[in-house]
């Protein structure tokens, strides 16, 4: 294979322009209703307050002079963390803009500089570029917006209307499970296809499903005559338009009887199913397949997480032109999330939409589930074309897939492991040598693994991780935690991220302890939270840095441990990682020290500014200090070496009294033996340090004085400090916060009862 040149962020910015494009946003800046300005703003006064920074794209509000957005865009292999950093300051900053995008052409995060958190949208974080509607209603509704109430609302009917089609179902003789769950998709295809077919002539398109063909041509008849409308009518135009490449629909519906249908026709037609203003068209099927398998359907072996799929399409980030593979489908979670990803960053052409509607997307499923793949593609834009049903292991691939994505099902059994070169009647060590064979020489492939697979010692799992290892760089290995994949399981799992052609030389491990979501097994799913680590591995997988939640191993600390890829088999001679020195060149912060006036100078001390000493920083005061003992003077402040230290920095005592710990609450001064904790950017969060500093043994790292132990500079410089990601932080500090108003308000009611205290006794004797 050609060793190729290394892109540039010309190529970078090439993707951004078609995402922005596919998005109705106008990038010809000749033109007046252009409302995307590179390398400059669109007003003088703008480009002023820029002060001679460029940021790579400014979007507008249209037919305003309103920035509402800025895109920094970076060559892939560039660190997203100083990119967002570098947005933030020189750029939102000075234009007041609150939403941030940062880009390297395969990984898209978002930021709302308002609370310092990414964009969310109905729970999941937004990691891709969004259209003028959905940033406006971010800068309007904050960092985590949601479906329209009323669309929200639908969705839920749509489960309910399900659950009462099960009972319907159910008298019918359908079987639970997969056949009534088949039957009922049946029926909600023709419902979506048909709502998406009128969106596409309201937007000037042409139909691909006639009319004739539509849910309005039925739902109206009487029951007799709409179950022949569709056995004789509908059915056979749908069977013979997509089942050229399988039986994607029957020829007659397994519903027999005429008043069933009816039923549940005509609660389908009272929901309007698809969100025009969603950028995803079909979601609601994708809700119906996420959340009816709690009604009496257990289907969950066939989900991915949506926010575990949209992570793995964006770190192997599939391209136009490539083939893209996943041998247990399912319901074709990450071959929607491909086609999605590759179809938003191409020019939609008539021969491109064929290529990637024909020779992209390729799956296969064991089960029927393979129906309901099909049908979510066509909803979605096609590409059904190349899923079939059959058993993956039982027919092996050589080097024919660009891309391989899948979450194989763990556990099973295969007689087709000796066409593998393996001796084993356990799938999980076949299934991942289907997916290195698949793979072409320099392809690329995300599989989801039983995390057994990866410390497993039995002859075979060994031998499998050694020739994943000796043909293949494993970039990756991401740990998730035990919560990921309920309510339907907690079997622990990794992610596995290789690119097929060459040895492994580091192994880049990450640990997910939090997803975004809470840790429970509710039946219903689990509930989003605000603390995630994914920001931290989208905004850290270019550099691949050491952080709270990750380390790198060589190749040949692997082998000695029998090509073992589990974190916690390296965890313990990495338990360090993730700290960092407080200050200095590579620290967080930079560190100030303050001063005092010549106590012998009488008019350096007095108004009109505070000066802080250690007996200012007692509890009593709380966290934030905007009184003083003393005050100093402007010739005091002329006349000595004191620091402006500004509001909302925090403050630590570093000699006699090492370790308090306060909160800037006005513009004030301190004096020597107080250090001010600067953030050097958004990695580290000032109420943290205030929590995490008086936690850690500070002291250790004094010296004995004359007075007692002392610190210095130097020291607090090289002091060592954990660092996870912005979002734990903001989780820790809620927490506490939380804790303390607890506090205050017992403290409050301590006081009453005190004070009732006294006044009983004063009921009966004059003090």
């Amino acid at each position: 294979m050609k060793k190729l040149t290394d892109p540039k962020e010309s190529a970078t910015r090439k993707r951004i322009d078609m995402i922005l494009n596919n998005l109705k946003w106008e990038t010809d800046e000749s033109l007046p209703s252009c409302n995307v300005f590179t390398e400059r703003a669109k007003t003088r006064d703008q480009q002023k307050a820029l002060g001679g920074f460029e940021p790579d794209y400014i979007l507008y509000q249209s037919g305003t002079d309103r920035p509402i957005a800025i895109i920094e865009a970076k060559r892939p292999g560039q660190s997203l963390v100083k990119a967002l950093n570098q947005a933030a300051q020189q750029y939102a900053k000075p234009l007041k803009v609150d939403i941030i995008f940062v880009a390297d052409g395969a990984i898209i995060e978002s930021y709302d500089c308002r609370k310092g958190v990414p964009l969310r949208m109905d729970d999941d974080l937004v990691t891709t570029l969004l259209g003028e509607k959905q940033i406006l209603r971010h800068i309007k509704e904050g960092a985590d917006i949601y479906t329209p109430d009323v669309v929200r609302h639908t969705k839920q009917e749509l489960i309910q209307v399900f659950s009462e089609a099960n009972d319907l179902l159910r008298k019918e003789g359908l079987r639970e499970g997969i056949e009534r769950f088949t039957e009922f998709s049946n029926l909600l295809f023709l419902k979506l296809i048909s709502e998406i077919e009128t969106d596409r002539v309201s937007g000037g398109e042409k139909r691909i499903l006639e009319k004739k063909y539509c849910w309005e041509a039925f739902c109206d008849k009487s029951a007799d005559e709409m179950l022949d409308y569709i056995n004789d009518t509908i059915l056979p135009r749908l069977v013979d338009k997509y089942n050229h490449s399988g039986d994607v629909f029957q020829n007659k519906l397994m519903i027999k009887t005429p008043e069933t249908l009816e039923k549940i026709v005509k609660k389908l037609s009272k929901l309007t199913l698809l969100d025009t203003d969603s950028d995803i068209k079909g979601d609601a099927f994708e809700y119906f397949l996420k959340n009816s398998v709690s009604v009496g359907n257990d289907l969950g072996e066939y989900f991915t997480p949506r926010h575990i799929v949209k992570l793995i399409v964006d770190l192997i980030d599939p391209r136009y032109g490539e083939t893209v593979y996943d041998p247990a489908c399912g319901t074709g979670g990450f071959l929607i999330q491909a086609f999605r990803h590759i179809k938003s960053k191409v020019r939609e052409t008539r021969e491109r939409l064929k290529v990637l509607k024909e020779d992209t997307v390729y799956g296969r499923e064991l089960t029927g589930t393979a129906k309901i793949a099909k049908m979510n593609m066509i909803i979605i834009g096609d590409g059904h074309t190349n899923i079939e049903q059959m058993d993956s292991l039982k027919v092996p691939v050589k080097e024919k897939y660009d891309v391989v994505l899948t979450n194989y099902p763990f556990s099973q059994t295969t007689d087709y492991a000796a066409y593998y070169g393996l001796e084993t009647e356990s799938a999980n060590p076949v299934f991942l040598k289907h997916v290195i064979d698949a793979l072409k020489d320099g392809g690329r492939a995300g599989v989801v693994v039983p995390e057994g697979m990866l410390f497993d010692e039995s002859q075979q799992c060994a031998k499998v991780r050694r020739i994943l290892l000796k043909s293949c760089d494993v970039e990756a290995v991401i740990n998730l935690n035990n919560y990921v994949f309920r309510p339907y399981t907690g079997q622990p799992t990794s992610i596995l991220i290789f690119k097929k052609g060459s040895q492994t030389k580091r192994v880049w491990f990450f640990e997910v302890k939090e997803d975004g979501f809470e840790k429970s097994s509710r039946k219903h799913g689990r509930r989003a939270i605000a603390e995630s680590d994914l920001p931290l591995l989208r905004q850290s997988w270019n550099d691949k840095a050491d952080s709270d939640r990750s380390f790198s191993v060589d190749f040949d600390t692997i082998t000695t441990h029998d090509f073992k890829l589990t974190i916690d088999e390296y965890r313990k001679t990495h338990e360090k990682a993730g700290w960092v020195p407080l200050g200095g060149e590579d620290g967080v912060c930079n560190i100030v020290i303050g001063g005092t006036p010549s106590t012998k100078v009488r008019r350096y001390y007095g108004s009109p500014h505070p000066w802080v000493k250690i007996s200012d920083m007692t509890s009593s005061r709380g966290m934030y200090i905007t009184e003083t003992e003393n005050m100093i003077t402007d010739a005091g402040v002329e006349h000595s070496n004191v620091k402006l230290i500004k509001k909302g920095t925090v403050l630590l005592s570093f000699k006699l009294s090492i370790g308090k710990v306060a909160i800037t609450g006005c513009d004030l001064y301190t004096n020597e033996a107080i250090a001010a904790l600067i953030p050097k950017d958004n990695r580290v969060l000032p109420k943290y340090l205030y929590y995490i500093l008086p936690r850690l043994n500070l002291a250790g790292g004094g010296r004995q004085a004359s007075k007692g132990q002392t610190s210095s500079k130097g020291r607090l410089e090289k002091f060592m400090i954990p660092l996870p990601s912005p979002a734990v932080q903001t989780g820790i500090i809620r927490e506490m916060e939380n804790r303390e108003a607890k506090i205050r308000k017992h403290e409050k009611e301590i006081a009453r009862i005190t004070t009732e205290g006294y006044e009983i006794i004063e009921r009966y004797v004059t003090l």
